[in-house]
């Protein structure tokens, strides 16, 4: 397995000092990319424009993108964004998850994180059955096979007979849910396959009934974040990632840490990641992905300084957002790292 770590300095509107891109074997990983000024159309296309170059840098183009994550600083720009992200695909469109942060760094409007695949021909869409998913809402499919790892596109719990979403988390998550499964099905998977799933809620005060019903169905490792606003009316929404046969990626979170000042706080978050990664046969180096959760992003310059310290060298590439604070911590993480 081949690792290398690009770093394409001020060319790109990347959200912090770290690589622009992390390649393992044939998976590219490409850090968040901002839209900095103007309206929304824009910023997307800065942000889109952004990856572009980082697939170009890599040898790569759009067509090799598997799985992207758009985040908003406000939900209304959605149909805006779209319209724009379309735009960069002549045929098959990635996996995609899209969520609103409560803010994003320098104030942008839009960041785009993606995944990137080398082999075309180890790259095919999961098509379930017409009707057995609720219609999507933006240019992405319901999942994307690279190898033999399968990205699922950001899900919430609309029926997708009734188009309705149910009161109740635990009646979204189960919809949810339900809906994954029929994706994975039509992959010839199951939630057993579940590598990793990232779950964002909207209602602080349902965060722990989302925990409670994703660990009870499925309880693949997972992280979990709170969020202003998802597409529609969902409150609720998963991210998973699925594997054939046994999986070369670890996909690791760090329960928040508090108490201190954010600096103490960051340094103790990476500890925990170390540790983490050491259990399972990795280090700091092996990490290709981080994303890290600020409940302010007035810390992110005492964070930046921790995490240089982090990564001195060779960094991995990263996204930066804000997210609403669960507890008292002010920063959470969630890690891709790569054997």
């Amino acid at each position: 397995m081949t690792r290398q770590a690009v770093l394409l300095g001020a060319m790109l509107a990347v959200a912090v000092p770290a690589s622009a891109q992390r390649r393992a074997g044939d998976t590219l990983y490409i850090g968040g990319q901002l839209g900095r000024t103007g309206p929304m159309d824009a910023q997307a296309r800065q942000a889109m424009d952004g990856v572009g170059a980082v697939l170009k840098a890599a040898g790569l183009g759009f067509e090799h993108l598997v799985k992207c994550h758009v985040y908003l600083a406000n939900m209304d720009d959605y149909a805006a964004m779209n319209a724009v992200y379309a735009s960069y695909f002549a045929d098959r469109v990635p996996a995609r998850t899209t969520i609103q942060a409560a803010a994003l760094p320098a104030g942008a409007g839009v960041q785009i994180a993606c995944i990137a695949f080398a082999d075309l021909t180890r790259i095919s869409v999961v098509r379930p059955p017409p009707g057995s998913l609720p219609a999507p809402l933006g240019p992405y499919s319901p999942a994307v096979w690279a190898g033999d790892t399968l990205y699922l596109s950001g899900m919430g719990g609309q029926d997708p007979a009734t188009k309705a979403v149910g009161e109740s988390i635990e009646t979204q998550v189960t919809q949810t849910l339900a809906n994954i499964t029929t994706t994975l099905k039509a992959a010839g998977l199951g939630l057993s396959d579940v590598v990793w799933a990232q779950a964002y809620a909207t209602r602080l005060g349902e965060a722990p009934a989302l925990e409670a019903a994703l660990t009870e169905a499925a309880s693949p490792p997972h992280g979990l974040v709170v969020v202003p606003r998802l597409p529609g009316p969902i409150r609720a929404e998963l991210t998973f990632v699925a594997s054939k046969g046994p999986a070369s990626t670890v996909y690791a979170a760090v329960s928040p840490v508090t108490g201190g000042g954010v600096q103490v706080e960051a340094r103790e978050a990476f500890g925990r990641l170390y540790r983490t990664l050491r259990q399972r046969g990795l280090g700091l180096r092996d990490v290709a992905l981080m994303t890290v959760y600020l409940t302010d992003l007035a810390d992110l310059p005492r964070v930046d300084a921790v995490f240089a310290e982090t990564f001195p060298a060779e960094p991995p590439v990263r996204v930066t957002i804000q997210v609403q604070a669960q507890a008292d911590e002010r920063i959470r993480l969630a890690a891709i790292a790569v054997r």
